[in-house]
């Protein structure tokens, strides 16, 4: 099973987590790590390097990091230099879905690209999904 590490700046890793698990149940070799006010880079890069040990029992880990160029990416990046891994920034809820319900039955590259097929959908525009909705309402009601 590969190992995923969602890390972000505060609890937003947690709170994404926590999600996720209303909807695929609780997960095993799921690890957050939230970059907090009073956190030192050396201890946060830490934490992050020991999560990535712990949760490569040889099939891989993905890491799924908020938003490209704050100190979470950057330590992961820093972490790719030591260990290698599949990283993506950006994440969203959607993403880790895929990744906890797919992760059992495919390999790490494979899984991968599934998150990024997920990932190049759109986002859905709710308000015009209504408009749309409203009007063929109108439409068949005049007929």
């Amino acid at each position: 099973m590969v190992g995923i590490l969602i890390v972000s700046h505060g609890d937003f890793a947690a709170g994404l987590l926590n999600a996720v698990e209303l909807i695929a149940g609780r997960q095993e070799k799921v690890t957050t790590i939230g970059l907090h006010h009073e956190d030192g880079v050396e201890e946060f890069e830490s934490k992050v390097n020991q999560a990535l040990k712990e949760l490569d029992e040889g099939d891989g880990v993905l890491a799924f990091v908020d938003i490209l160029g704050g100190t979470p990416s950057n330590v992961i990046f820093r972490s790719l230099a030591k260990k290698k891994f599949k990283a993506i920034a950006g994440m969203n809820m959607a993403m880790v879905v895929q990744a906890v319900m797919m992760r059992d039955s495919m390999e790490e590259e494979e899984l991968y690209e599934s998150v990024l097929e997920v990932a190049k959908q759109p986002p859905i525009l709710l308000h015009e999904m209504y408009q749309d909705m409203i009007f063929e309402e109108a439409e068949e009601d005049d007929i």
